[in-house]
């Protein structure tokens, strides 16, 4: 066989072993609770919003509705969930 061939049948597999590598995917519960900003931070929701508002005041309420930026220590958790993010 010549070496033109040889070179054409190794690009061949070549393109056979890369078609058949697996995809990373993210964790559907990390990606539906984190939200990842350009700069590499994590915003996460606040947590006590969710029942019993009746008791609570409107000011409360509002400050619950907004993201919270993730700590640096729970941050390489949501890193590692969230493969495809970064």
């Amino acid at each position: 066989m010549t070496k033109a061939k040889a070179k054409i049948k190794n690009k061949i597999k070549q393109k056979a072993r890369n078609a058949l590598k697996v995809k990373i995917k993210n964790k559907s519960a990390a990606s539906k609770r984190y939200k990842v900003t350009g700069t590499g931070l994590v915003k996460v929701m606040t947590c006590g919003k969710q029942h019993n508002a009746g008791s609570k005041n409107r000011s409360r309420k509002n400050r619950l509705k907004k993201l919270k930026v993730m700590r640096e220590e729970s941050r390489t958790h949501a890193y590692r969930c969230l493969p495809n993010s970064f």
